[in-house]
């Protein structure tokens, strides 16, 4: 084992050389992580409060004198033009409403997403719908009839979910997704660099040539590649948490296409047992993927080349994870907890849940474990090879 530390302290410290490098994948994430995750959406935010807080001119015609009523009441100021739906679409008013036969019709601009038109138009609407129960309210007193015969009940709509699913909202989702990214963009500083970039250096050779079991030089390669992946995601999932925290101290969220704000909540937490199942599951999700990574920047003839495998194999290794967004459709079973990298996200999200058990935690770490070690497998057969690591 001395020979893989002194391989693994080696692709280290060449990596921690780079103040530069360590920079853009230990320190940035953390800085940016809030910024771009939460900083649009609380952005965003603010210019719809602020929309909705101002007054907006609508173009309107042949409206009733109690729809321009309340219209005003709704912070909006009409403006009477021949032809609303024109005026609208040349841009000369972010909404328009006309009363023909009986029916009012509202236009926006709503095909290029949430924006000030939509804002204007949910504003004309809900003026409108406050009028039409004004008046149906007046109507049933006219004809003798309480105002409670239009709600003869209230709906109340509760979430039952469990306190620890409750706390995180969308941040459990996120953790596991973004755990995955920035594993494989940390770890691919390192096994780039170890394989293809000792090829272009003439280094690989004179390793190879020294007395030391090939499995033994893979695994030093690898288990540099899962430290600084370990250390890429702890930074990444860092600045997630500090922008989830952000987040939810000034009301920011996801925003639905609505123009809804989505808490992504920001307190997940976990006791000590959890904590430790979540970094050994971690670990074991890095050592498989750092395994995948060195064996495939060794067949690559040059650094550039192995960057280039790099993308689609970060695209491969984040197709399963898309699919646990839909969790809730599917009915999750034993045989789910087998597969690669899903059943890592499955067993992620059950630990912030709070609802992981040691089935699942078995079958997932178990079947995790048999990958790395096939992965490993795959990368002293390529280290073997010599059409392979002296492909240039």
């Amino acid at each position: 084992m001395e020979a893989v530390l002194r391989l693994f302290r080696k692709e280290l410290i060449q990596v921690f050389r780079d103040r530069k490098l360590l920079f853009s994948t230990l320190v940035l994430p953390v800085l940016l992580m809030p910024v771009f995750m939460f900083g649009p959406s609380l952005f965003l935010s603010r210019l719809l409060q602020g929309a909705a807080e101002r007054v907006q001119e609508v173009a309107v015609a042949g409206l009733p004198e109690e729809a321009l009523k309340a219209l005003e009441a709704a912070r909006l100021k009409p403006v009477p033009v021949p032809d609303p739906e024109e005026a609208v679409r040349e841009g000369r008013f972010p909404a328009g409403v006309v009363f023909r036969e009986g029916a009012y019709r509202v236009y926006g601009r709503l095909a290029s997403g949430l924006g000030e038109s939509q804002v204007v138009v949910e504003k004309v609407k809900g003026a409108l719908q406050a009028l039409k129960e004004a008046q149906v309210a007046k109507a049933l007193v006219r004809a003798g009839l309480p105002k409670e015969v239009l709600s003869p009940f209230a709906v109340e709509v509760v979430d039952a979910s469990p306190p620890k699913e409750k706390a995180g909202g969308l941040l459990g989702f996120l953790l596991p997704f973004f755990l995955v990214v920035f594993v494989l963009s940390g770890g691919q500083v390192v096994a780039v660099d170890a394989t293809a970039g000792e090829k272009e250096k003439g280094t690989l050779e004179a390793l190879l040539a020294a007395p030391v079991p090939l499995v033994q030089v893979a695994l030093g390669k690898t288990l540099a590649t899962v430290a600084m992946a370990l250390l890429s995601g702890v930074a990444g999932l860092l600045g997630l948490a500090l922008g989830g925290a952000w987040s939810a101290r000034f009301g920011g969220g996801v925003l639905t296409e609505r123009g809804e704000t989505l808490a992504l909540g920001g307190q997940v937490s976990l006791d000590g047992g959890s904590f430790l199942a979540l970094f050994l599951t971690a670990f074991l999700l890095a050592l498989f993927m750092g395994a995948v990574m060195v064996a495939l920047g060794l067949y690559a003839r040059s650094f550039k080349e192995a960057q280039s495998y790099m993308a689609p194999l970060q695209l491969l290794f984040l197709l399963p994870l898309l699919f646990l967004q839909f969790r809730g459709f599917l009915e999750i079973e034993a045989w789910h907890y087998l597969l690669p990298l899903f059943n890592v996200a499955l067993l992620m999200d059950a630990l912030l849940k709070g609802s992981a058990t040691p089935l699942e935690v078995g079958l997932t770490w178990a079947s995790t474990l048999v990958y790395a070690l096939l992965a490993l497998g795959l990368a002293v057969w390529v280290f073997g090879r010599e059409d392979v690591v002296f492909r240039n």
